[in-house]
């Protein structure tokens, strides 16, 4: 009897299991299917969140490297 483990809790179910017993998720081909098209969009909603923060983090880079610029000019 092969193991494999279920997408959704991760605990180990057998290869012939029609449901997880643990969380209910359903291992037919139309869940898979739904289960692969959301995860592809969490995936991409997450890729537009890292992108808008970096954004946020180069910002604040330039904004803290013109006060050090000013302050160092500013001393002379």
């Amino acid at each position: 009897m092969a193991l494999h483990r279920c997408p959704e809790c991760r605990r180990k179910v057998s290869e012939n299991a029609q449901f997880c017993p643990h969380c209910g998720f359903s291992f037919q081909e139309a869940d898979l299917a739904v289960y692969r098209q959301k995860l592809e969009q969490r995936r991409l909603e997450n890729q537009e969140i890292n992108r808008k923060s970096a954004k946020i983090h180069l910002i604040w880079l330039a904004i803290f490297v013109i006060v050090i610029a000013c302050a160092s000019l500013w001393q002379q």
